[in-house]
C-alpha cells in the first residue's frame, strides 16, 4: 500500500510518503502561516523522490487536529480532494497523536505528556504511552483544559509541545514540584510519525471515506471527556 500523509494542523507543515516496499519519503517546515503554498510542492517533491504518481497512492491520512482550524480544514480538504479523486480511504489521525509519536519516535521514554497551546489560557493535552511495536496508544482520554486546571496523578517520563512553553511553571506547581522530567517544548508533530499511526489505523480498517471525514476540535466535547478522564480534575 503507498500511504500519502499530510499534516498542517501547527505551525509545521509536512507532507510523507509510505511506499509499499517500505521507504518514507518526507518533507517537513515551520512556516507559519505559509501551508497553503507549501503543501502541494511538498506532496510533489515526495511523490517525486518516491517514483509514485498521485495515481498510485491508496490510502491518505491528515492529522485532524486539535490544533490551528485554519490549518486543520487545508490538510482535511487536501485530503478529502486526494481521496474523492482517486477512490482511496482517508485515515484521520488526531494530532496530539501524532506529537506523541514523534515524541517517542525521539526518546527512548515509555510515555509522554503530549500539550498544545490551545491559547487563552488553554490546552490540548494527553498522556500516550508506547506499545509493544513503539506506537502511541491513549491513556485515558485527549482533554482540553484552563491550564490550572490540568493535572496529573502518574507523571509520564516525557513533556512535549508548545503547551509546556505556557504551561511548565504552572503544572510544576500543581502536580510536578521538582520531579524530573524531560520537556521538549519545541517539538511539533510531523507527517513521519503520521504515517506509523495511519499504517496501524488502515490495518485495523480504522478509515473513512471522503464525505465522513471529521475534525478533532475536542471544545464541542470537552465537558463529557474531562468527566470521564481519571488522570484530570475540573
Amino acid at each position: 500500500m503507498n500511504i500519502l500523509a499530510i499534516d498542517t494542523s501547527t505551525e509545521a507543515c509536512s507532507a510523507a510518503v509510505l511506499r509499499a516496499d517500505g521507504e518514507v519519503f518526507s518533507e517537513f517546515e515551520i512556516a507559519p502561516r505559509q501551508h497553503t503554498k507549501l503543501l502541494p510542492q511538498m506532496m510533489d517533491t515526495v511523490l517525486k523522490a518516491s517514483q509514485l504518481s498521485k495515481r498510485d497512492i491508496t490510502g491518505c491520512t491528515f492529522a485532524n487536529g486539535p490544533g490551528a482550524f485554519t490549518g486543520i480544514r487545508i490538510a482535511a480538504s487536501t485530503a478529502q480532494g486526494i481521496a474523492i479523486a482517486l477512490d482511496i480511504p482517508i485515515a484521520p489521525i488526531s494530532t496530539l497523536e501524532v506529537l506523541a509519536q514523534s515524541s517517542l519516535n525521539k526518546y527512548d521514554f515509555s510515555d509522554v505528556l503530549v500539550a498544545l497551546d490551545a491559547r487563552m489560557g488553554e490546552a490540548y493535552w494527553a498522556i500516550y504511552g508506547r506499545d509493544n511495536s513503539g506506537l502511541a496508544v491513549l491513556k485515558g482520554c485527549e482533554n482540553l483544559n484552563k491550564l490550572d486546571d490540568v493535572f496529573v496523578l502518574n507523571i509520564p517520563a516525557c513533556g512535549t509541545g508548545h503547551g509546556w512553553a505556557v504551561g511548565e511553571d504552572i503544572w510544576r506547581q500543581n502536580f510536578l514540584g521538582k520531579q524530573e522530567i524531560k520537556i521538549d517544548s519545541a517539538l511539533l508533530p510531523d507527517s513521519t510519525a503520521l504515517l506509523k499511526l495511519a499504517k496501524r489505523a488502515i490495518d485495523n480498517g480504522d478509515i473513512v471515506s471522503a464525505d465522513h471525514v471529521s475534525i478533532n476540535y475536542l471544545r464541542n466535547n470537552v465537558a463529557e471527556k474531562s468527566n470521564k478522564n481519571p488522570l484530570t480534575r475540573g
